[in-house]
């Protein structure tokens, strides 16, 4: 998934891991550079460290999907290292995000909007010592969307469509890229190799579809 953190996919993924204020309603100054993965924490659960960047735009459903986060940003992530070298990452807490199809990425122009749609919960980024290889483990409920076209076939591979939304089970994905996404709220690039270890996802909705019976974007209130 092509978010500036993927996951809370960095998790695109943006499981998303989206990059927003530590808590609605609550702005501070972000930092002028985050490495990821992060050191160790020692066990402890820390406030997520986010960036400047706290939307996505990309290309999906013949046009464009804008996810942004909703009313509820509250996550915390701790770090682990194993003997092996692998930093093993850990997010916790509750996320909503609002996702719009658009028009065009230029102009903006919102033509379906999906309203506060719940990611809460628990999941893990594994780093290789290289920080080349990543692997997503991603219990439901999360949104996951390919990033580019090898993505897009290891989810087609599985079953998946390419944007799409689930409520519960697993999904486990090991991605490697070139070069390593070496700090946080940088752009990854589409993964080199991308591969769909498990697949226990369960009431898995296409947002492309989701999006097709959505109604327009509300006008704001006065």
């Amino acid at each position: 998934m092509n978010t500036t953190s993927r996951r809370a996919a960095v998790a695109v993924a943006v499981l998303v891991a989206a990059t927003a204020p530590t808590a609605a309603g609550s702005p501070a100054v972000p930092p002028a550079h985050v490495p990821w993965p992060p050191p160790s924490t020692h066990g402890r659960f820390l406030p997520y460290p986010y960036n400047v960047n706290t939307n996505d735009t990309y290309p999906a459903c013949g046009s464009y999907i804008h996810v942004s986060p909703g009313d509820v940003f509250d996550i915390q992530y701790r770090a682990l290292v194993n003997d092996m070298g692998e930093t093993v990452v850990e997010y916790r807490g509750d996320l909503t995000l609002d996702v719009n199809r658009l028009a065009s990425e230029g102009a903006l122009v919102e033509e379906a909007y999906l309203d506060e749609i719940s990611v809460s919960g628990t999941w893990f980024e594994i780093y290789d010592p290289d920080g080349q290889t990543i692997t997503y483990d991603r219990p439901g409920p999360a949104i996951v969307a390919a990033s580019g076209r090898v993505e897009a076939e290891a989810f087609a591979e599985a079953g998946l469509p390419e944007t799409f939304l689930y409520l519960s089970g697993d999904l486990k994905e090991t991605a490697y890229y070139d070069p390593a996404p070496i700090e946080l709220g940088q752009e990854i690039p589409p993964p080199i190799t991308a591969e769909i270890t498990e697949n226990s996802t369960a009431y898995v909705f296409d947002l492309c579809k989701m999006l097709d019976e959505a109604p327009e974007d509300p006008e704001p209130e006065p």
